[in-house]
Parts: structure tokens; sequence; C-alpha cells
């Protein structure tokens, strides 16, 4: 059960209490693009205490280097390895969990922000922002032609997803049983400056309906981020961090 801290006394203990503290980004420390208030300085009686800030984020359009630059933009003091995306972490699952080859490749529902992470980690791929596929031009099984190297299908949010895109990714799964379907993260909204939106969760919904699978999750509230934070920043990980990165608020 939670309970309200009311006096500076249970601040005091809870900043005593725990050495590294994880933030959501969008709805937490933003909406859009409005900073809410107090962010900067909570965050900068953390940084005064020596604490280990970590911002974890199911964003996929965005990689690492591009949220520095939103950060710097909205006067809030960050450095890239503490930003920890759910892009960052599929790229991470396929490049270090996973291994895949270096002779195989990613197909990619997502943005610019999955593809750089991706290709930062060394990890091949097709997809994406390639023009060929973002079109709203009828499919046609007839004129598609397998990739034999495609390995994995990673699912992100995409702002331009469509027919063709889903299409691929369904005869990629669908034709290679040892296709892995991944997911940036399930979330079916998220927070935009002027309300909710439908998220990546809602991208990869048409395709787990047509699998009838679902795919493995690289996003919060999944172990699978948590373990690539563990992995990649904390030595000493307290035990109520597993609650915290649940926790989206």
């Amino acid at each position: 059960m939670s309970n309200r801290l009311s006096s500076k006394e249970d601040y005091e203990k809870l900043l005593d209490s725990y050495d590294t503290w994880l933030f959501d980004c969008d709805g937490v420390l933003w909406r859009g693009d409005h900073l809410i208030e107090g962010v900067v300085e909570v965050l900068d009686i953390l940084r005064r205490r020596n604490k280990k800030i970590v911002f974890v984020t199911n964003n996929a359009t965005k990689s690492r280097k591009s949220y520095k630059t939103k950060f710097d933009q909205l006067g809030v003091e960050s450095h890239v390895d503490e930003i920890y995306g759910s892009a960052y972490a599929a790229a991470v699952y396929l490049s270090s969990v996973v291994k895949i080859p270096k002779t195989k490749k990613v197909y990619v529902i997502g943005q610019g922000g999955l593809e750089e992470e991706l290709r930062d980690e060394g990890v091949n791929f097709i997809g994406g922002t390639d023009p060929a596929d973002n079109t709203l031009a009828p499919f046609s099984l007839g004129d598609f032609v397998l990739d034999p190297d495609v390995a994995a299908v990673v699912c992100g949010l995409d702002t331009q997803i469509n027919y063709t895109k889903l299409s691929k990714a369904f005869q990629y799964l669908t034709r290679n049983p040892d296709c892995l379907f991944i997911a940036t993260n399930e979330d079916s909204t998220y927070p935009s400056a002027h309300g909710l939106l439908p998220g990546a969760g809602s991208i990869s919904a048409p395709l787990r309906f047509s699998l009838g699978r679902s795919p493995v999750c690289t996003g919060k509230p999944s172990n699978t981020m948590l373990d690539c934070v563990k992995a990649k920043l904390v030595t000493s990980f307290p035990a109520a961090m597993n609650d915290s990165i649940n926790d989206r608020g």
C-alpha cells in the first residue's frame, strides 16, 4: 500500500533509502513539448545528493541521442548513458541477448529512432522508413519477394503504419517459423501535449491478432527492459527498483 508523503522527514527518509532513481519521461517529466513544473528542481536535488538517475521511456520513435536533444531543449540536465528507451532495449536484446548473426536482418515497423539504435548496435535491418514500404498503394502478395536473411520482426510506434508493412511483417513471421517477433512496448496509448493517442501496442495488435501469437516485449514493464538497465548501468540494483520501473508515474 502506498503512503502519501506529507512532511520534510518523510521526503528525507525516501531520499536516503535509494541510491538509484528511475524516471519515465512522457507524461512524467513532460507532456509533449511542455516541461512539467518542478522537474528541474527535483532532479537537481537528486544530483546534488549524488544519486544515480536513469530515464526510462517506452517511446521508440526517438533514439537516445535524439532524446538527449529534447532534454537539452527543455532545459533538463541529462547524459546519453542515463537514457534507456525501448528502441535501445530492442537493439540490445537482438545484439547481446539473441546475438543475431551479422549476416541476418530485422524487418522494422517503426521510425528513425528505432533504426538508429539498431544501426548503432550493428543490427542490419530493412523496412522502417524505406520509401518503398511507406506507401498507400495496394499490397500485392504476388509481387512480394521474401528476403531469406530476415530473422526477426521488430514493431514499434509507427505513425505511418500501413497495410504493406503489416503484410510484409506477417509474411516473415508465418513463412519462417524461427523468425522472432519483438515489440518495443505494448502501451495501448501514449500521452501527447493535447491528450492520449494510440501507442505502439496498438500498432502491433493487428499482428498479434492475425498470428495468434504475442511478441517478446522490450519495454516497460517487461523484465527485458529491466535487465537492460541492470546490465548496462546499475551494479547494485535495489530490489525496490523492480517496482519503480513498473510504475509509469
